[in-house]
This record gives structure tokens, C-alpha cells and sequence, in this order.
């Protein structure tokens, strides 16, 4: 599928093939193959000028426009390594990616969309960072205009010499979400990237049907399900249209507008399209497949995909680390479909563990770890990190728990962090969370673990209800789940909220809702 040794490359090889085919559409704008290959040639020129020479990092805090996929292939074409920040990080984050990462210049937008003061953070903190060269600080508004904004940037700027781009030499680091700790920057190598589009397309027996037009809608593009896509729209010259931000309405008309056939989206994302009041006034008859990822996904939630969209679905697992995984077929069997996240890929090796790292028979759950040539390669500037995270045999492990069953279908249960014990039985709470999904007075749910004197560590759900008027109790709660599941994984205590907090990747904020109960703001029922 990929022929190309780097990006560059590749995108050199698109943008002389079919020059006129269109790669983006972002509000008015309009890019065509041939545009986004000068804009990348452009940016290398403009890298070149400020010193930066190849294995140098460059930093963007931009929104997800096409500017920014510019920079990302203006930085591959000469060898300098990007280090994505997501707009929704904060001051420790961001200072963190900045240090960690060691890069030389920043291109970042001046405010975030809350109000951030991006600049007056960085600025104040320039001493900390002595990596850091310079700092391009850009508005808002210019990034509705990338065409004029990159011809700004790269006046009078010469050409950068050509560059032999090693597809070795590491193209990016994607920070993690930093829930546990400051962000890790797992690194991507350019043959790491290019491996995730192979092994996508392996996904498929006759290969991975082409999408003319996808949807990024409120996606940050430092995130890994940009860069694991980023090659396979180049291969399939398909097109993206652009939402820096997700507004459920602007989805659903562009859907409708668009008659798009494929919908890629977060679980959160897609129960928010569900949900919305207006959907029924929008014809998505012309939805064909639905991919859900990058958090966990519950059954209910595959359901009401196919019986009101009336769309095949297929559930990916992936992570940071290692980029893609699993992922299920519109072609499983609905059980099957329902309570897995597919089968390994071809070219994706996958085993259980347990804590000695021993391989676990069919059915035991433990860690799951992975081995494949799209996975990092390890964190950046972090040895100690690496070696904890990937093995003397390069497999990766996720710190995720789960079991194969004996068909080779992935089970998830959850995060090994997550996991408690009460009373000396292990819970995971995902297996708990997924009941409670299918409660009738249950429209979100997280589970976690709190500290208990006598049994070491108890349930605590906390549940946004489908009426705030009719919210579930505790006992209708430990009904439910006690008719399936053993008397131990019952919630010990509930606490109604108007919605789970989330971090930047779109998952449940388990650290922020056990802060929320160490203020004592959750009552034992």
C-alpha cells in the first residue's frame, strides 16, 4: 500500500499524481494535494532559516487547521521531529512537553478557546525551558487563512536544501494525557507511521475500503488517531474536512450536506449525536460505517448505533504507545461485535501476561502487551520510561487489562491502574461501567476505587442520570448489577453528577472524580 521510505515523500508522490485533488476543506478553504506539498516545502524553508536542522524537535500548539498538517509534513520533509500539544492541556502539561521534548521553536497560537493565555504562560517560564529558542505566537483568526498565513511566515525565506529523510529517523512524539503523571512523549519513527497505514489496510481481506471523505471534527491533530490516519489519506488521495472544534449540530448538518458514508468518532462523541435534541430534522440515511475508539466503548453504545443509524459498526482498540492494535469487523458475529474489541491485525502481535510477565492461557485476564512495527519505539528523552514500558523482546506494555478468548477476540476490562480490590477480590470497573450502561435511569457512568478501612477498597459510581428527576439510588444500583455479576463488583456508594469529567483524550477523568470524593462532595448512600 505504502511504497514511500518517509512522509515527505509520500506526500511529494500524491501532490505529483494528482495535484488537483482536494486533501482538506476547513471552513471556506479549500487544499488541493499539490497546495499542501508547496506549503510543506514552504515550512521546511522557514524551519531551515531559524537553524533547525534534522533530529531537531519543533514544538505545535495549534488549532487542528490545515496549517498545522503543513507544519507536521513541512517538519518530516527535513527531518525535524514535531511534538504536538493539545489545546486542552494546561500550564503543567504544556511546560512539561516543552522541557521534555527539548524543542528549539514553538509555533502556537496566542490564546487557547477558554481564554487561555498560551503566550503569557510560556513567556514567563522562557528561563525553565533553555532548549527553547523562539516562540512564533499566532492569532486565532490567522488560522483561517493558511495560505496567507504561510506565505507571512516564509517571506523572503530561501529554499531548504534537499534532505534524505531516513525512514528511521523519528518524525514525531505524541504525548500521552498525563492522568498519572506528567505526559510521556511516545516517539514515532517515519516507518513507524507509514506501518500504521499497512497495517491498517490489513485490517481487510481485499484492503481497506477508500472513504472519498472523512470527517475531523474536533480532533486534536497531536493526537495519534491523526497521525495513524495521516498516511492512509495520502495513499487513498481522500479527502478531510476540518472541524477545529466538535459542535454535534455542525456534525450532524455536514453529514447530511455531505452525504458522508463513514463516521469515525469518540464514544462520547457519538452518544452526544445520539443524544442531540435536532437529530431527527437531519437525513443520515447515507451513513454506511461507524468506527469507535480511542476510549472504551459499551455495548449499549454499538447498539444504538446500528438500530438508530442503521450503520455497520466496527470498535478499534489503540493507545498511545502502540498505535493500532485491534479492531472488530462489520462482518462479527453481534455478540461478538458487542463485548470484544476484535481480533490482533495481521502484522499486530498480542498476548496476555501476568505480573512475571508469563503468557496466560485463553480466558485468564491480565495485561495486555503488543508487539508490531507500528508501535513507538519508546519515550522521549525518558530511558527509565521506556525500559518499564517495553520489554527485552520489544513487546509494549499497556498497563490495559483483558483475556482472549478461544477464538482470539480481546476482551478489555479496563486499565491495570484502575483495577481495586475489595475485600481480596480484584473489580474492574469497565466490566461494571457496561452493566450500569444498561440501566434505564443510567446515561453516562464511571466506576472507581476509593479506600475503605475494613474492606481496603469499594465501588464508588459516579452516575449522570437520563432524568435528573428520576435519578437511579443505590440500591436500584446493587440490584442491577448484583443479577449478573458477583456481590463484591455491586457499587458501595453512588454520587448523581451532570456530567464525567474528561481528559484531554476524550476518556473518563478517574483521578479528577476521586478528587471530587476526597472533597467529600459524594455521600455514602
Amino acid at each position: 500500500m505504502v511504497a514511500a521510505g518517509n512522509l515527505g515523500d509520500l506526500l511529494r508522490e500524491a501532490a505529483t499524481a494528482s495535484p488537483e485533488v482536494i486533501a482538506f476543506r476547513y471552513g471556506s478553504e479549500t487544499v488541493t494535494y499539490a497546495d499542501w506539498s508547496v506549503w510543506a516545502d514552504s515550512l521546511a524553508a522557514f524551519y531551515w532559516s531559524q537553524g533547525l536542522r534534522p533530529g531537531d524537535v519543533v514544538a505545535l500548539l495549534l488549532p487542528s487547521t490545515p496549517f498545522y498538517l503543513a507544519a507536521y509534513l513541512g517538519a518530516a520533509r527535513l527531518g525535524l521531529v514535531t511534538a504536538g500539544i493539545n489545546l486542552r492541556y494546561r500550564r503543567r502539561e504544556i511546560l512539561s512537553i516543552l522541557a521534555r521534548s527539548q524543542a528549539r521553536i514553538l509555533l502556537a497560537v496566542r490564546h487557547g478557546h477558554q481564554g487561555m493565555d498560551f503566550q503569557a504562560l510560556v513567556e514567563k517560564e522562557r528561563a525553565a525551558i533553555p532548549a527553547l529558542r523562539r516562540c512564533f505566537w499566532l492569532e486565532e483568526g490567522d488560522f483561517s487563512d493558511s495560505r496567507r498565513l504561510i506565505e507571512q511566515l516564509c517571506q523572503g525565506v530561501n529554499p531548504a536544501p534537499p534532505v534524505q529523510v531516513d525512514g528511521s529517523a523519528p518524525a514525531a512524539i505524541v504525548f500521552t494525557s498525563g492522568t498519572t503523571g506528567a505526559p510521556k512523549g511516545a516517539c514515532y519513527l517515519h516507518r513507524s507511521v507509514l506501518a500504521l497505514a499497512e497495517i491498517e489496510n490489513r485490517r481487510y481481506a481485499a484492503g481497506l475500503p477508500v472513504v472519498r471523505k472523512h470527517l475531523a471534527a474536533g480532533v486534536s491533530f497531536a493526537h495519534l488517531g491523526t497521525m495513524a490516519r495521516i498516511a492512509v489519506q495520502i495513499t487513498q488521495r481522500s479527502m478531510s474536512i476540518i472541524h477545529d472544534r466538535f459542535d454535534p449540530t455542525l456534525v450532524l448538518a455536514t453529514i447530511d450536506a455531505e452525504k458522508l458514508s463513514h463516521l469515525g468518532a469518540f464514544p462520547t462523541q457519538m452518544i452526544a449525536l445520539l443524544d442531540h435534541p435536532g437529530r431527527q430534522k437531519y437525513d443520515l440515511s447515507s451513513l454506511q460505517s461507524v468506527l469507535l475508539g480511542g476510549a472504551p466503548v459499551s455495548p449499549e453504545l454499538v447498539q444504538r448505533v446500528q438500530q438508530e443509524l442503521g450503520a455497520t459498526v466496527s470498535v478499534r482498540y489503540s493507545s498511545t504507545e502502540i498505535g493500532i492494535a485491534t479492531a472488530s469487523l462489520p462482518s462479527d458475529p453481534p455478540e461478538t461485535l458487542y463485548t470484544t474489541v476484535g481480533k490482533p491485525t495481521p502484522g499486530v502481535q498480542l498476548r496476555i501476561v501476568n505480573e512475571n510477565n508469563i503468557p496466560l492461557p485463553v480466558g485468564e485476564v491480565g495485561e495486555v502487551v503488543v508487539r508490531s512495527p507500528a508501535t513507538m519505539v519508546g519515550y522521549w528523552n525518558d530511558p527509565e520510561a521506556t525500559a518499564r514500558t517495553i520489554d527485552r523482546e520489544g513487546w509494549v506494555h499497556t498497563g490495559d487489562l483483558g483475556f482472549l478468548d478461544a477464538a482470539g477476540y480481546l476482551h478489555l476490562r479496563g486499565r491495570l491502574s484502575e483495577m481495586y480490590i475489595r475485600g481480596g477480590f480484584n473489580v474492574y470497573p469497565m466490566e461494571v461501567e457496561n452493566l450500569l450502561l444498561q440501566h434505564p435511569k443510567v446515561a453516562r457512568v464511571a466506576v472507581v476505587g476509593i479506600p475503605d478501612p475494613r474492606l481496603g477498597e469499594i465501588g464508588w459510581a459516579f452516575i449522570v442520570p437520563r432524568r435528573h428527576d428520576d435519578a437511579p439510588t443505590l440500591e436500584e444500583l446493587r440490584e442491577f448489577v448484583g443479577k449478573e455479576l458477583a456481590s463484591f463488583k455491586r457499587p458501595d456508594g453512588v454520587t448523581i453528577v451532570d456530567e464525567i469529567p474528561q481528559t484531554p483524550m476524550f476518556k473518563a477523568d478517574k483521578r479528577a472524580l476521586r478528587e471530587v470524593w476526597e472533597r467529600g462532595r459524594s455521600t455514602r448512600s
